[in-house]
């Protein structure tokens, strides 16, 4: 974790609130897939908190890509902000997703829901960096898609959920054997990941979500991305999402109605 400023050298519009912001360092930028930033908005009071952002892939060993929804004041700060300037963050943050039981010969799936989808352009690019080709990518919209392109040479499935009047999570209970997987990568909303949790259960197969979160500090001390998991077969603990996710097995994960 590091205090850094990142030089803006490109911004995006994708769909009507969805902007690529890519971030240029001084020094090489090294993180996990499945790690996040939480950046400052503005040289002023106005945001006070920073905001926590998904790095989505790297693009050069200085360079990363952030795709940032914009949903309110601090993320129009930054969809605003001119080529050339400079804005303060910290980061990588958060545990990536877990690779160790990843072997080229396994079969993956990756899930996204919305802008969940972000952190699996990075995943993506660290399985085929390993040498893992046996993967398919299914993104749900609620409107709006974007970002099909990228996985374009893989098996990739986009469901617009306006259009197909069906939920990603739907599609894959409908559609996809999960048995035939070694392993489920997913990130998006809770109620997605709690379907996956349940699917990939009943699949017996493992699965790791990573969670969306409101954060305030993005280093453990406020507590208020707290989230309930077990501790044991009978009794719960908590986890903070900034620190010890944002990725977690999702067996661990206990979602509460």
């Amino acid at each position: 974790m590091k205090l850094l400023w990142g030089e803006v050298t490109e911004v995006e519009t994708l769909t009507l609130d969805v902007f690529r912001m890519l971030l240029k360092f001084e020094e090489p930028f090294s993180f996990k897939a499945g790690q996040f930033i939480n950046i400052k908005t503005s040289n002023s009071d106005t945001p006070l908190l920073r905001r926590p952002i998904s790095i989505s892939q790297k693009i050069d060993e200085y360079t990363i890509e952030l795709l940032i929804k914009e949903i309110g004041v601090g993320t129009t700060q930054l969809k605003n902000k001119l080529i050339g300037e400079k804005v303060h963050l910290i980061g990588p943050l958060g545990n990536g997703f877990y690779m160790d039981e990843i072997s080229t010969v396994s079969r993956v799936l990756l899930v996204g829901g919305g802008i969940g989808s972000a952190p699996l352009r990075g995943l993506y690019q660290e399985l085929i960096k390993r040498g893992n080709d046996n993967i398919q990518v299914i993104n749900g919209f609620s409107k709006n898609p974007f970002g099909g392109d990228y996985f374009k040479e893989t098996d990739y499935k986009e469901v617009n959920e306006e259009e197909e009047k069906i939920f990603v999570t739907d599609y894959i209970e409908k559609e996809v054997d999960l048995s035939q997987y070694d392993m489920v990568f997913s990130c998006g909303p809770k109620l997605m990941l709690k379907r996956i949790a349940e699917m990939a259960q009943k699949a017996n197969i493992k699965a790791q979500i990573s969670l969306e979160e409101k954060m305030a500090c993005g280093i453990g001390v406020c507590l208020g991305c707290a989230i309930k998991v077990k501790k044991d077969e009978l009794n719960y603990t908590y986890k903070k999402v900034c620190v010890d996710g944002p990725v977690f097995m999702s067996d661990e994960v206990i979602f509460d109605d």
